[in-house]
C-alpha cells in the first residue's frame, strides 16, 4: 500500500513538468489568438488613418492655395498703387507745366507779328515742338475743338458767336486749348460757340 501511494507521487511528479509545458504553451496560443486580430477591423483601421492623411492633405493643399493666391492679390495690388502713383505724380507735373506752354505759345504768337525775329521764332517753334513731342509720348492729349460739336466734359463755353453756317452749338473758335492725360481732363478747352443769327 505505502509502495503504491510512493508511485502514484513519482508519477504526479513525473506529469507535472509535462502539465506546466502544456499551460505555458496554451496560455502563449491564446495570447497569439488574442493580438491577432480580424482583417475587417485592420483594414478598417487603415482606411481611418488614410482617410485622416487625405484630409490633412486637402487642409494643407486648401491652405496654400489661400496663401498663394493672396500673394497674387498683394502683388497686383502693389503694382497698380504704383502705377497709380507714377499717373498722379505726372499729371501732377504736367498740370503744372500748363501756364508755361501758355506763356510759350502766346510770346512765340506775338514775335510771328515781327518780321526781325524770324530767327528767334524759329528757334523758339523748334523748342515748342519738341517740348510738345516730349508730352505727347507720356500721353498728353491737346483738345483744339474747332468744328466739333460742344463736349460739356472737355470743353468750356465762355462765350457764344453767331454763324449761320455752322450747327448751333459748335465749336467756332478755341480761345484756350484743353489738354488731357489719358482719361484724366487736366483742363478743359476754353471754346466760343455758334448761335443762329435771331430772327427779325
Amino acid at each position: 500500500m505505502e509502495k503504491n501511494s510512493n508511485e502514484n507521487e513519482d508519477q504526479d511528479l513525473n506529469n507535472k513538468p509535462n502539465q506546466e509545458i502544456n499551460d505555458l504553451e496554451n496560455q502563449e496560443n491564446s495570447d497569439q489568438i488574442e493580438d491577432q486580430t480580424p482583417d475587417e477591423e485592420k483594414n478598417g483601421r487603415l482606411e481611418a488613418k488614410l482617410n485622416e492623411a487625405y484630409g490633412k492633405q486637402d487642409d494643407l493643399q486648401n491652405k496654400y492655395l489661400r496663401v498663394h493666391a493672396d500673394l497674387e492679390n498683394l502683388k497686383k495690388r502693389s503694382i497698380k498703387e504704383r502705377e497709380d502713383a507714377v499717373q498722379r505724380t505726372r499729371s501732377q507735373l504736367i498740370s503744372d507745366l500748363l501756364p508755361i506752354i501758355d506763356a510759350f505759345q502766346m510770346g512765340l504768337a506775338e514775335a510771328t507779328k515781327h518780321n526781325g525775329a524770324s530767327e528767334i521764332v524759329e528757334g523758339f517753334a523748334m523748342a515748342m515742338k519738341q517740348m510738345q513731342t516730349t508730352l505727347d509720348d507720356y500721353g498728353l492729349i491737346v483738345l483744339e475743338p474747332e468744328k466739333e460739336e460742344f463736349d460739356p466734359k472737355f470743353h468750356e463755353a465762355i462765350n457764344y458767336e453767331v454763324n449761320n453756317d455752322l450747327e448751333e452749338g459748335t465749336v467756332v473758335k478755341t480761345i484756350r486749348c484743353g489738354y488731357r492725360l489719358g482719361d484724366k481732363l487736366l483742363r478743359p478747352a476754353s471754346v466760343i460757340l455758334s448761335k443762329l443769327e435771331a430772327e427779325k
